[in-house]
């Protein structure tokens, strides 16, 4: 693939559900990455986007926010976001090393924090913070990426079990929903895992499930400082109106919490703008007990980001009060002292990946399986009255039944109605043989699917409550298609 504004040649590093990720490098050397839309854009949503990316841009060096340089088009005429390259990720982090040590993760608490109150300041809403979403220099800072609510309108991603219970619920995209995903962010950091990781096979939407109706289980480690694990649990309130106030409050806790474990104060109002590179110069000794990673050349300090020539100055900052003063980040984070020895050798991929929170949000996944030639078919799917099945789940608890009793196909939508002997968090679920697809949770006993009028289908409702217990429908078909039970 080639760009629209020149000869460049890309490589594909991922797809997620609504993007492209590609890597490219310029005549003059400079890597960069494009994030490939599905399709063209209007010419409401291109005003749209380019408004955000230039009121992102105005951040530029005030805040570690990474910032698309441009909107183009590439040569079949979709749109595509062309951005710096990073080379890591959160969950790429997370994955080869586990969790953070507590110092690392409160800097890299402290670095979203400061990135979300400088962006809520300006009165910029992220819409959809993920661990996804936060990237990493080669030299190690971390860096929140893919700020907007235009594109995720345009492109609604699947639901994520980072996402805030009201933006699950509704699409709610706010400051407080923000807040959330900065504890989610905490919570992966500091426990190696999602606050509603289940078993291992478990579906997706069960864990949508237990997001919206169960409380999050308690950070288990006993390094962390007085006051953190509740922080943390504070930010992943189910009830918006619990969390904290906002994010300068947050970032100003995890500074205090991060200076009580280092043993270094806030510095006093810096004389500059925000230097994300600043800190490696000042990096504090790592614990004595913990081992480091194996050991690799100190990357060289790079120059002082600087908008392209396009871009007007950023402007100064509004008035009403002063933004939050950058944060001290201590050491880059990748360069970070796990309290265990790696759970793995770092992957050494042949080019850089790096896939922001968009080609990292997980598509939901299904119970049931359209059949296929192969002999997935339950041969008694078809006959016998509908049951509902029951996951295992902990704790006794009274059975649920949960029945389709609707579904009327309409064409190009089909209406599903179903009932249930208790009020639960549903799930509506529908297949075709090439993908699968999950409706977000809601309190409805029915609703509306738009379907493609010349394929087959089938459906099924999962419901959850308040304990984790989830029931599950049996599927039912539409266009003759064979549902596996």
């Amino acid at each position: 693939m080639t760009t629209g504004t020149g000869n460049d040649e890309l490589v594909p590093l991922g797809t997620g559900p609504t993007a492209t990720v590609y890597a490219g490098v310029t005549p003059g050397g400079e890597a960069y990455a494009l994030k490939v839309l599905p399709r063209p854009l209007d010419r409401r949503t291109r005003g749209d986007v380019e408004n955000e990316l230039a009121r992102l841009a105005a951040l530029r060096g005030r805040a570690p926010i990474l910032v698309a340089d441009r909107l183009e088009e590439t040569r079949d005429g979709r749109h595509a976001l062309r951005m710096e390259l990073y080379p890591q990720s959160m969950p790429d982090l997370i994955g080869s090393f586990g969790p953070l040590s507590v110092p690392d993760a409160l800097a890299l608490g402290m670095a979203v924090a400061s990135a979300l109150a400088t962006a809520h300041r300006s009165g910029i809403v992220h819409g959809g913070v993920t661990p996804g979403n936060v990237l990493f220099r080669a030299t190690g800072e971390p860096v929140l990426a893919d700020f907007g609510v235009t594109l995720r309108r345009v492109f609604p991603p699947d639901p994520s079990e980072f996402a805030a219970p009201e933006s699950i619920r509704d699409g709610t995209a706010d400051q407080s929903s923000d807040l959330y995903g900065l504890g989610g962010i905490l919570y992966l950091a500091l426990a190696g895992r999602s606050p509603y990781s289940g078993r291992p096979g478990e579906p997706p939407e069960e864990r949508l499930l237990r997001a919206l109706s169960t409380s999050v289980p308690p950070l288990d480690r006993p390094d962390l400082p007085p006051g953190a694990a509740d922080l943390v649990t504070g930010l992943l309130a189910k009830d918006p109106a619990d969390r904290p106030a906002d994010a300068a409050s947050v970032a100003g806790r995890l500074t205090a919490l991060h200076a009580g474990v280092t043993g270094r104060n806030r510095p006093a109002e810096p004389d500059g703008a925000f230097d994300d590179f600043a800190g490696a110069a000042e990096n504090e000794p790592p614990p004595a007990q913990a081992p480091k990673p194996p050991a690799r050349e100190p990357a060289p300090k790079p120059p002082a980001p600087r908008p392209p020539a396009s871009e007007p100055p950023a402007p100064a900052p509004p008035s009403g009060g002063p933004l939050p003063q950058p944060l001290p980040l201590g050491e880059p984070i990748l360069e970070f002292t796990p309290e265990d020895r790696p759970k793995r050798e770092r992957r050494s991929p042949k080019a850089p990946v790096v896939i922001a929170g968009f080609a990292l949000l997980a598509v939901v996944a299904v119970l049931l399986i359209v059949s296929r030639p192969e002999g997935l078919a339950d041969p008694k799917a078809s006959s016998g009255p509908a049951a509902t099945s029951q996951a295992p789940a902990p704790g006794p608890g009274p059975d649920v039944q949960i029945e389709l009793v609707e579904v009327r196909d309409q064409a190009n939508s089909v209406k599903l109605r179903w009932t249930s002997s208790r009020a639960l968090d549903f799930v509506v679920t529908y297949a075709t043989t090439e993908e699968t697809k999950s409706l977000p949770p809601t309190r409805a006993t029915e609703t509306v699917v738009k379907i493609d009028p010349q394929k087959a289908y089938c459906f099924e409702v999962t419901g959850m409550d308040s304990s984790g217990r989830h029931w599950t429908s049996a599927p039912k078909p539409i266009r003759k298609a064979t549902c596996r039970s």
